[in-house]
C-alpha cells in the first residue's frame, strides 16, 4: 500500500474514534511511525486530507444515491436503502460527529456537504411521495415535507445526539436505532395491517443481525 493511502487510512480511523479536532497532523505521522516531513510532503496540512476523504466518501456515497425513480421500492426495501446510506456515513462517521461545525471549519468541503444533503432528501422525498401516490403512505404534499425532513434529520444528526448522551457510536448500533425510529415516526401514516407492521419491525432487527 502507498504511503498517501496508509495516510488517509489511518487518519480516518482516528477522526472516527477521536473526532478530528482532537487529531492533529502530528498524531497521524506518529501512528504511522512517520515524521510529519513525510507527512507534509504527501498532504500538505490536515485540511488536505479531509478534501480527500470527503471525496472518497461523496465517491461511495453518490453510487447509492442514485434516486430508484425508475424502481417501485417496498417499503421494505426502502428502509434497506436508509441503512446503506447509514452504513456508507457510518465509515466517514467523523463527518457526522458535528457535520455543521466541521463544514463551516473546512468551507472546501462545505458545498459538496451540502450537496450530499440534498442528494439524500430528493432521493427520501421521492419515495416518499412514490409511496403517497401508491397508497403506501397516507400524507398531503405538506405532511411529505416534513416526513422528509424528519429522516434527514434523524440520518444526520443521530451520531451527534448520540455521542452528546454518552454513547459510543463506534460500534454502528445506533443506525439500527435510527431506522426503528423512523419506522416510529412514519407508522401514523403508513396503511398496512398490524401484522405487516410487525414484520418490518422484525426486518429492521434483523438488519442488525446479519
Amino acid at each position: 500500500m502507498k504511503t498517501a493511502e496508509r495516510i488517509l487510512l489511518v487518519s480516518l480511523e482516528l477522526f472516527n474514534h477521536h473526532g478530528e479536532a482532537n487529531v492533529s497532523s502530528v498524531d497521524i505521522a506518529a501512528e504511522l511511525d512517520i515524521s510529519p516531513g513525510n507527512l507534509y510532503y504527501h498532504f500538505k496540512g490536515k485540511e488536505i486530507i479531509i478534501s480527500a476523504l470527503f471525496k472518497m466518501y461523496q465517491e461511495r456515497i453518490d453510487q447509492i444515491l442514485i434516486a430508484p425513480e425508475d424502481q417501485s421500492l417496498t417499503i421494505e426495501e426502502f428502509f434497506y436503502y436508509l441503512l446503506l446510506i447509514l452504513e456508507v456515513s457510518h465509515l466517514f462517521r467523523f463527518l457526522y460527529r458535528n457535520p455543521a461545525e466541521i463544514s463551516e471549519k473546512y468551507p472546501q468541503i462545505h458545498k459538496k456537504f451540502q450537496r450530499v444533503l440534498a442528494g439524500k432528501q430528493k432521493v427520501v422525498s421521492s419515495c416518499i411521495r412514490s409511496f403517497c401516490e401508491q397508497g403506501i403512505l397516507s400524507g398531503d404534499l405538506k405532511q411529505q415535507r416534513k416526513m422528509t425532513e424528519l429522516i434527514g434529520l434523524i440520518v444526520t444528526q443521530t451520531p451527534n445526539y448520540r455521542l452528546l448522551i454518552g454513547e459510543d457510536i463506534n460500534n454502528g448500533d445506533y443506525f439500527y436505532q435510527s431506522l426503528s425510529i423512523i419506522l416510529f415516526a412514519l407508522t401514523p401514516y403508513i396503511n398496512a395491517q398490524p401484522q405487516a407492521l410487525d414484520d418490518l419491525r422484525q426486518t429492521i432487527i434483523n438488519f442488525q443481525k446479519d
